[in-house]
């Protein structure tokens, strides 16, 4: 767990360096909004509405192509119609991203994205539950700490604000290796935020 966050902040490091080191504009952009998380994998998920809240920090290479890489908390997981489960997951995730811009304030992005799993909660008909409890409504008990996405998206910018559509796509299951569900279920967030830019020169 310490040796992938020392890594996730070394490559944001490296983004931040090396993006002040060239011309161009740079800029920070806290932001907040809505995550409707489910687990691909699991025929009986469905959405659960949930929040996302941090900053990115963004380096203008030219007019048409940006780097990004942010910090943000997101809380992800599902809602199981079968057993009237809510299954809550906090992760610290770490988005690093290449955005394109066809026209000036519309940008394309796309990336890959490290997650932290700092919290886990579960209620079943609205009572909250051990975790350990898991096991007796068919899930594994014991989770990955770490999680590994692809964030694709398209954002929108005017006056400074940016509205941010993106859907963060999890390559591995969330569950340590545990008959039949080793990369079964993974995080599957559909992401929309609201963001102000503060710019600055290098």
């Amino acid at each position: 767990m310490k040796k992938m966050m020392m890594l996730a902040m070394t490559l944001f490091a490296v983004v931040a360096v090396s993006a002040q080191n060239e011309e161009g504009m740079s800029s920070i952009m806290p932001k907040v909004g809505l995550n409707l998380a489910t687990l691909a994998g699991d025929k009986d998920a469905k959405f659960l509405p949930t929040y996302v809240g941090g900053f990115e920090y963004e380096y203008g290479m030219s007019d048409q192509l940006g780097l990004l890489a942010g910090v943000l908390y997101s809380e992800q997981g599902e809602k199981d119609n079968v057993n009237d489960l809510t299954l809550r997951l906090g992760y610290v995730n770490v988005p690093l991203m290449v955005q394109y811009y066809p026209v000036k304030g519309l940008a394309l992005k796309a990336g890959a994205q490290l997650g932290f799993l700092v919290s886990k909660k579960a209620k079943v008909d609205g009572t909250k539950i051990d975790i350990d409890r898991l096991e007796a409504f068919g899930y594994p008990k014991d989770f990955r700490k770490f999680d590994l996405a692809i964030p694709m998206g398209i954002s929108y910018e005017i006056a400074n604000i940016m509205l941010d559509v993106r859907y963060n796509l999890g390559l591995i299951g969330i569950f340590k290796k545990n008959a039949g569900y080793d990369e079964t279920y993974r995080n599957s967030v559909l992401q929309f935020t609201l963001g102000y830019r503060i710019q600055f020169d290098n």
